[in-house]
Order: C-alpha cells, then sequence, then structure tokens
C-alpha cells in the first residue's frame, strides 16, 4: 500500500511541502491548486522536485466549490 497526503493538509511553500512529505515517509502526494498557483516556478520544476524526492502526484484537487 503507497500512503499518500495532501499538500493542504500542511503549511509552508509548496517546495516545503514536498521535502516534508517525503521526510515523513510518504509515496505520493494530493497537490492543491492554491499550492501550485502560488508557486513561483514552473509545473515541470515540480514535478521534478516531487521525482527526485521519490513522491508520486496522486491526484490533483480544486476543492473550487467544496
Amino acid at each position: 500500500m503507497l500512503r499518500s497526503i495532501a499538500t493542504v493538509s500542511i503549511s509552508g511553500t509548496l517546495p516545503e511541502k514536498l521535502h516534508a512529505i517525503a521526510a515523513a515517509g510518504y509515496q505520493g502526494v494530493e497537490i492543491f491548486e492554491n499550492d501550485l498557483l502560488y508557486y513561483t516556478g514552473t509545473p515541470a520544476e515540480i514535478r521534478q522536485l516531487a521525482a527526485d524526492l521519490g513522491l508520486k502526484n496522486h491526484a490533483f484537487s480544486t476543492l473550487s466549490r467544496f
């Protein structure tokens, strides 16, 4: 079983969140829309960072009308 967590669950910038998620032993991540919108880099950079940290992007969440 792969463990995954949503970035909306923790504080920090998106790169900080990804580092914390990997350090906590998770294998996957659900990226919250606002984390990506407020990130100053590119989606490709986040994809590469996640891969470098051994994380798979399991989902993308907008929660726009929740």
